[in-house]
């Protein structure tokens, strides 16, 4: 396998050439532990007024507990909520929750089922009938219920008036499983800094209240319960409604169809993601935003104690930079780390589409020349187990050569390792050491988790030519 071009003093051309990504096998993943659906801090709910007691009483039939069950033993692996949307009597209703509350069905269908609890005890087996990683979103449709209960189900409308910030909003679910409640809070417009449009819901959001419904004064649906801040007090986040109408008009269309597995779909929508984001960064101007309009990021370049280095700017990003120096240390250490906040979830602690650059600049006031670069191979932390396998991820491969800026001399490597489960989607790593300076050394990296193999290239390539 070969990843450079042989080495020459102009090599900033260099292709960054790893062979064929065929050559990252597709290992078949072993049997994987029960995961969880991400937890979030725990608020208390305070006690709802008079109006939103009326709106939960209304309202309470339309909500669903989603319940995950490994199906070997018929316990619970994941909780969440979810909401009815429209009931076609025996031949299932439709209930929208988050994803993340039925990743693990969706990645290893035969090893889980879905059931469905109503706030009056009614319980009733579901499947899933289409997914959106992006936006978190899930729809399923129930089976034949055993007891063949000409009962419908209660279901909730969506909103079709644009939301005012100001206004009301009543999130529900089935919280650490105390039972349905209502929380009560006020929309506050959209989040600037996402990717992908989200609602600011100035409420409380708990563990389990994930794929509820929150809604308006007349019990309207406008958003879905997605997620909320562990280091801030009433700072939760909905997915507008209207990427939930998406998702269900796509699940009309195919008629709620049975399918036998996700993960081809799965990485479909990760590298249409993984393509959004690298856009941004290869061509901004060519890049429109599917939902976020003002969502903006792009390279850029910093100067880190007298150095010029790549480093990422825009909306979308956030950089953080740190010193350390002192009578009592024989050198210096500076330190500027940028990442992309576009990460999606996965499944349990999997988490994808991110990119982070990274930089340590050391300059030695006293220390021997083999301490100083003894110290220098330590200065880049984000490059430490990239190469160990999981069982997500195959084993990285890497090499590494020698290249000629148009200022130093660097020690340049480059790691890709494959998710096994979604073909074409890797994890991609650059890293570049100074090695033509006892006094000096700066140690940087790129590292891309969940793009295209060309993809990653690319950006790779690029954050070495701007390299000094």
């Amino acid at each position: 396998m070969s990843f450079f071009t042989p080495f020459a003093p102009a090599c900033l051309a260099l292709g960054l050439l790893l062979s064929t990504p065929a050559t990252l096998a597709q290992d078949k993943a072993p049997a994987n532990a029960t995961t969880e659906a991400p937890s979030v801090a725990q608020a208390a709910l305070p006690e709802p007024s008079s109006s939103a007691r009326a709106l939960f009483s209304r309202s309470k039939d339309g909500i669903v507990q989603v319940r995950v069950l490994l199906a070997s033993a018929g316990e619970q692996s994941s909780l969440g909520s979810g909401f009815l949307v429209r009931d076609d009597g025996a031949q299932g209703a439709w209930v929208v929750t988050n994803y993340h509350v039925v990743s693990a069905l969706a990645i290893d269908p035969q090893k889980y089922r879905i059931e469905l609890r109503g706030s009056n005890q009614r319980v009733a087996r579901a499947r899933l009938v289409a997914l959106d990683v992006v936006h978190d979103l899930a729809v399923l449709r129930t089976e034949p219920e055993a007891s063949a209960s000409n009962t419908a189900w209660q279901v909730l409308t969506l909103r079709e008036a644009p939301l005012v910030q100001g206004s009301k909003v009543f999130s529900l679910g089935n919280p650490l499983e105390l039972g349905f409640l209502i929380s009560e809070g006020i929309y506050n417009g959209s989040v600037e800094s996402r990717i992908y449009e989200q609602m600011l819901f100035s409420g409380a959001l708990n563990s389990g209240m994930s794929g509820g419904p929150a809604i308006d004064e007349n019990g309207q649906v406008v958003g879905v319960n997605v997620a909320t801040r562990r280091d801030g007090e009433q700072l939760s986040f909905l997915v507008p409604k209207r990427y939930a109408l998406d998702l269900l008009q796509t699940a009309w269309r195919n008629d709620g169809g049975a399918r036998p597995e996700w993960r081809s779909e799965i990485a479909r929508q990760l590298l249409t993601h993984q393509h959004f984001v690298a856009g941004k960064l290869l061509d901004p101007a060519a890049s429109a935003a599917p939902s976020g309009a003002g969502a903006q990021a792009g390279f850029s370049s910093q100067v880190l104690s007298g150095r010029p280095v790549p480093t990422l700017d825009g909306n979308l990003t956030k950089c953080w930079a740190s010193g350390m120096d002192g009578e009592r240390l024989r050198y210096q250490r500076d330190r500027l780390n940028c990442d992309l906040q576009s990460e999606l979830f996965v499944r349990g602690n999997l988490h994808t589409g991110s990119l982070s650059i990274g930089h340590t600049l050391l300059r030695n006031d006293r220390l021997a020349t083999p301490q100083f670069l003894a110290l220098g191979a330590l200065g880049s932390p984000g490059w430490r187990g990239f190469g160990q396998g999981t069982g997500e991820l195959t084993r990285a491969e890497c090499q590494d050569d020698y290249v000629q800026t148009t200022s130093h001399v660097y020690r340049v490597a480059i790691c890709a390792r494959a998710y096994r489960k979604f073909e074409g989607v890797y994890d991609y790593s650059v890293q570049a050491t100074q090695v033509d300076d006892a006094r000096e050394r700066l140690s940087s990296h790129i590292d891309l988790r969940g793009f295209s193999f060309d993809n990653a290239q690319r950006l790779g390539r690029m954050f070495l030519e701007r390299l000094q």
